[in-house]
């Protein structure tokens, strides 16, 4: 029987360590077929992506990139290629997440890795072209047993800590909290809670219609954090990815739990906004 993607997604942690070995025949078709699946996202955007075996070189070419600390004997990397266009990040960040998903499923770890790619041999090996980027890529293989070094991490990184309901998901505009029994939503909703971002920030808030039909997703910028991570290190808009990543996670658990609906960007012209709050996408029940 398939794993419930709900459970999947409940069961996922960022995974830095993992046992020294290649990845087996199974694990890689697995992961061919998931990349083969995901070749777009919500929006259309094109994107090339690539399973790629981990070589002596790839140490060397995550240091400085500013990533989510340690990452040590990956069996290998997703990575994903994109020219620039209107929702590309979010589409990235959906086609990515839905493949780290299959990678769980299948027992693998996986860990979101951002950072400069351009120049990188990550490039070279994707045969990038002058006009496309390398938004981030996902290191996977098999989970080391290493408990105490990926608590130390994890601790460091924030990635246990989850901003509480009422901060992320709103009722009607920003002025009021969703109520957590948010009828049939409320499970697709916490899968968005728990979903993973850069240095675990949660951009994403979520406004739902008082008739329960219509999920309005919002960007909330950390202030200068773009800057920041583009200034020092290079980095694309990670937080344009967070939320992909988030959509990613609600449509897949709003499809298992038998709730259709379709993603389109019609600002609903929610005001007043919070300040560096941005409207993104909205998700409309079928």
């Amino acid at each position: 029987m398939a794993a419930s993607i709900i459970e999947t997604m409940q069961r996922r942690r960022s995974c830095r360590t993992y046992r020294k070995g290649t990845l087996d025949e199974r694990s890689r078709a697995l992961l061919e077929d998931e990349i083969a699946r995901a070749t777009r996202g919500p929006f259309g955007s094109d994107m090339r992506l690539s399973l790629v075996a981990a070589n002596g070189d790839d140490a060397a070419a995550l240091k400085g990139l500013g990533t989510y600390g340690m990452i040590k004997n990956p069996a290998g990397f997703i990575i994903g290629a994109l020219r620039e266009s209107p929702s590309c990040f979010e589409d990235f960040g959906y086609a990515m997440e839905s493949i780290v998903l299959g990678a769980t499923a299948a027992g693998l770890g996986t860990c979101w890795l951002g950072g400069t790619f351009k120049r990188s041999r990550f490039a070279e090996r994707m045969a990038l072209a002058e006009d496309e980027i390398i938004p981030a890529v996902v290191s996977f293989g098999a989970p080391a047993d290493r408990r105490a070094l990926e608590s130390i991490v994890r601790s460091f990184a924030g990635s246990d800590h989850r901003q509480p309901w009422g901060a992320l998901f709103k009722d009607g505009d920003f002025s009021a909290p969703l109520p957590e029994a948010a009828g049939p939503y409320r499970v697709p909703l916490e899968m968005v809670r728990i979903a993973p971002s850069a240095s675990n920030r949660q951009p994403w808030r979520v406004v739902a219609d008082r008739d329960g039909r219509a999920f309005h997703f919002y960007l909330q910028r950390l202030k200068g954090y773009k800057e920041r991570n583009h200034a020092f290190f290079g980095i694309v808009d990670m937080q344009r990815i967070d939320m992909g990543i988030a959509m990613c996670h609600f449509e897949l658990a709003a499809t298992e739990a038998g709730l259709r609906g379709r993603w389109a960007i019609r600002d609903p012209g929610i005001a007043p906004l919070p300040v560096d709050c941005f409207y993104t996408a909205s998700w409309t029940a079928e």
